[in-house]
């Protein structure tokens, strides 16, 4: 099997939205962002008796992996044909008799087969599971990130991913491989497209309803202008990661996650960012 790994690339997607914009939305919702259902129809607060009093801008982390897989093998297989009655003993194709059995006659075949297959996953970087409406954000503007360690100066708090590309690469093969019933494998290659991480920003602010002493947060995406609720703003992270570590993919590694069989891993050079290089 050969297995092709694409360049890999870290993206932080650019605000669609105005500052102003951004906080305008977030102060036309901020009643919402105490409550819902029937106690949030007949409990909700004035406009005025709420104030902003913090705000937080954060970049979020997700992966979009694609590939693509070929298979081109020969195999081996008996078709069995019917006959036009059962007064036929035997038929001939080709020159070469084929006597009839039950009605039928055999005929030994070898299939020529191609299949081609492709899959993408589109994982949060924190939590691992499906980020649904990823498709469609990766398709606006973005600038690709050669230094991890400037994201820190776009953003109030950067979500370090937890989960690493060998994730996401082991998620998307276990879709993608499969086992051959084949006398002959001509070609058996899965070839990675796209692996590359995203940073989506998110503005949340949080308000005070001062008649009841209670906080609430809206957040903003300001790419889609999606909006949710939130509890309250998140804490300040210390940890950071580095770009050899999000990308922990190689021969070896791939190796490890195909199990059995002759493997050929081609792994594209990572860039190497220009502070590096400086060094």
């Amino acid at each position: 099997m050969d297995i092709q790994l694409a360049d890999q690339h870290i993206y932080r997607l650019d605000d669609r939205l105005t500052p102003d914009e951004i906080r305008q939305r977030a102060m036309d919702r901020r009643t919402g962002a105490f409550g819902g259902g029937l106690e949030g129809i007949f409990n909700r607060p004035k406009a005025d008796d709420i104030e902003l009093v913090d705000s937080q801008r954060r970049l979020e982390p997700f992966w979009h992996v694609q590939c693509s897989a070929l298979y081109v093998y020969d195999r081996s297989h008996d078709y069995v044909v019917p006959a036009t009655g059962a007064q036929v003993q035997s038929v001939t194709v080709h020159g070469e008799d084929h006597p009839t059995s039950g009605g039928a006659f055999t005929i030994s075949t070898v299939e020529h087969n191609r299949e081609e297959n492709r899959q993408a996953l589109y994982l949060d970087g924190v939590s691992g599971a499906a980020v649904a409406e990823a498709p469609s954000l990766i398709g606006n503007p973005k600038h690709e990130v050669k230094d991890l360690e400037a994201l820190a100066t776009e953003a109030d708090i950067v979500r370090p991913p937890e989960q690493r590309a060998s994730f996401v690469v082991r998620q998307l093969l276990t879709g993608m491989l499969k086992p051959l019933q084949a006398d002959v494998v001509h070609e058996e290659s899965i070839k990675f497209e796209y692996v590359d991480l995203y940073f989506r920003p998110w503005w949340a602010f949080e308000f005070h309803w001062k008649l009841k002493d209670k906080k609430g947060v809206v957040e903003l995406d300001p790419v889609s202008g999606e909006m949710r609720n939130s509890q309250a703003l998140m804490a300040r992270l210390s940890r950071s990661v580095t770009r050899e570590s999000l990308f922990d993919i190689g021969a070896d590694t791939v190796g490890l996650l195909v199990p059995g069989g002759s493997i050929a891993v081609k792994v594209a050079k990572m860039a190497i960012d220009s502070s590096n290089q400086r060094r």
